[in-house]
This record gives C-alpha cells, structure tokens and sequence, in this order.
C-alpha cells in the first residue's frame, strides 16, 4: 500500500481573519492538529489570568495549623457528645409528644371523662370532711374543754391524791389532751393497781375508775413481811402484821427476787392456787378463821397452823379434802383445850385419822 503525502504548499492559504483556525498536515491518512501561534499566546494569556484569580483568592488565607492526635480525639469526642446531646433531645421531644397524644386522646375519651367527674366528686367530699375534723378539733381544743376535776373511783388501799399524782394529770389541760394509755401505765406503777379505765365527763371533769390487788397472803421476809395477791403479785414490803391475812412457810422464791410489782416464782403461784382452793373449802366449815399459816414446802404434804387453837395439822395433798375439813371441824368443837399435832394425812380406806396432843 503506498504511503501518500500531502505537500502543505499545494494547500489552499485560509482566509483574512482566520487566525484561529488550526492547520492540518496529512501523515498517513492521519489528519492532526496542530495549533497555530496566536492560538498558543491565547492559551498563555488564560493560563496567566487564572494565575492571578487564585492569587487574589488566597491573599488573606493562613496556613492551617497541624493538629495533634489528643485535640483530634477531643474534637471526635465533643462531636459525639454533641450528636448524643441532640439524640437524647429529640428522644424527649418524641416523649413530651407522645404524651401529649395520650393526654389529647384519654381527654376525648368518654369514659376518662366520667372517671375523672367521679375522682373529683370524691375530692370534694373528702375535702368537706377534712374541714368538718378541723372544725370539731378546733372546739375540741377550745378553753371549754379545760379539766376542772379530776375524779378517782374504785380505790381501798391506796389513796385518792396518791393515784391523782401517778396520773400527772394536771388541772387546765384540755380535756382531749390526755393520753389514755399514758395515764393509765403512770397509774399500775403502783403494784396495788391492777386495772384503770379513764373516762371524761361532761365538760371539765376526768374520772379514774381503778381495779385494786386485795392482799390474800404475807411472807415472812427479813423481819417484816412480803404482801401479795392471789395470784402471786409482791405488792409491798411491809412491818406490820395484818391480822386476819394467812402467812405462807416454805416458799421456793429467793429474797433476792422478793420484788415490789414483780411475781413469786411459778412453783409458788402453783401452791397458792391450790391454797386457795383448801381455803374455800375451810371456810364452807366455818374454820377459815383458824388458819394462821400454812407450810407449801412439800406439794404432797400441805402444814396447817391453827394459832388460836394451839394446833399443827399435817393436811396431806388435795384428796379427799371434805372429809379432812369434816374431821377438822370436830376435833376443834370437840378438843377445844387441846394444844398439839392432827394427823389427816392418812389411808382413808385403811386408817382413822389421828391426833398427838401434848
């Protein structure tokens, strides 16, 4: 295949003012442009001006500083600190709407509505007694109700005044001052009471009413004698010999348990509880009065001390105890003058009873 090629003499010369116009040269077929020298000074022109423009732009810039690792961690950190910020901000504002969609809808509800007049008729009225009670403990507390007198009921042993001031009520308190449960454990510091109700009448007057611990027994305790009850209460430590009153031997409570407002141990209260019993009965035989002391050392083998009569009877345990108080009786009608020991304490199936006079 020949190559042919194109003389640019043979070619056309352009046309006046076609500077612009680019000359072409034929190389094997293969046209190329190529620019002409004014196309080249344009071209350097252009080049310059945007020289200039980026100059211009970048006059007033300064050069940016480098960053270490640590402020760029703290940048990264103050930037998620900041997208969490406004996470969480718009987590509450979805709240505070959502709650106010629940709030629109419950208002629109009918039977919210209904629930609500109810709770508020409830309030009303719960609002109408809370100012009916302060009405009432106004007046209540009023200068009316201050205490004029003070009342005691019910008392033997212990006096008036003594039970007035254990009460450490005082006149001119108000009446709905006084503490009930207060007074009434002031008052049974007193071992002689065993029972106070507090009631308060008309106006200005209080009214004690007291239950008293009758004495029933004495124990012999370091040259005086222990008062008790008959249920086993100490109730005073006293000289005086009360007549009439049966002194118990052969007690199991050491004196060091001796007590005032304390009880005889459990082993005592037994025996007297039986005492009693052995009591009642005599006193059905009219020989109560007799009985000055009895001995509950031995539970089996009760001691009788008949003082007046100058007699010691050995009872026995609780069997038949009618039959004892039977022969009792006829022994004191029949030996009167006699002084000595009665043995009741015997098989009644098999043996009499009997007596060792002196």
């Amino acid at each position: 295949m020949q190559k042919k090629v194109t003389d640019a003499k043979n070619k056309k010369a352009p046309n006046k003012g076609a500077s612009n116009v680019v000359k072409k040269e034929s190389i094997f077929n293969y046209d190329v442009e190529v620019p002409s020298k004014n196309n080249n000074k344009k071209l350097k022109k252009k080049v310059q001006k945007n020289k200039k423009r980026n100059d211009e732009k970048y006059i007033d810039t300064k050069e940016v500083p480098k960053i270490s690792k640590k402020e760029l961690e703290k940048i990264k950190k103050k930037k998620r600190k900041e997208k969490l910020k406004k996470e969480k901000e718009i987590r509450k504002q979805e709240i505070k709407e959502e709650k106010e969609r629940i709030k629109n809808r419950k208002k629109r509800n009918p039977k919210v509505i209904a629930r609500r007049k109810k709770s508020l008729k409830i309030i009303e009225i719960l609002f109408l007694i809370v100012i009916i009670i302060s009405a009432i403990l106004l007046f209540l507390l009023s200068p009316i109700f201050k205490i004029k007198n003070i009342e005691v009921k019910g008392n033997e042993y212990i006096s008036t005044n003594e039970i007035i001031s254990l009460s450490m009520i005082e006149k001119g308190t108000n009446l709905f001052k006084v503490r009930k449960r207060e007074v009434i454990d002031n008052i049974k510091q007193n071992a002689y009471i065993e029972n106070v109700t507090i009631n308060r009448k008309i106006l200005d007057t209080i009214q004690i009413n007291v239950k008293e611990r009758k004495v029933a027994f004495m124990l012999e305790y370091k040259g005086s004698y222990a008062y008790i009850d008959n249920n086993g209460y100490i109730l005073e430590i006293n000289s005086n010999d009360l007549q009439g009153v049966c002194k118990l031997k052969g007690y199991k409570t050491t004196e060091e348990n001796i007590i005032v407002g304390e009880k005889l141990v459990e082993e005592d209260i037994k025996n007297i509880k039986v005492i009693l019993k052995i009591l009642d009965v005599a006193e059905n035989y009219e020989i109560k009065q007799y009985i000055s002391s009895i001995d509950i050392e031995d539970s089996s083998n009760y001691v009788l001390y008949l003082k007046s009569e100058n007699k010691t009877v050995y009872l026995g345990d609780m069997s038949n105890l009618d039959i004892k108080m039977l022969y009792l009786q006829s022994i004191i009608e029949k030996e009167k003058d006699e002084s000595g020991t009665l043995h009741l304490n015997v098989d009644y199936k098999n043996k009499y009873p009997y007596a060792s006079w002196m």
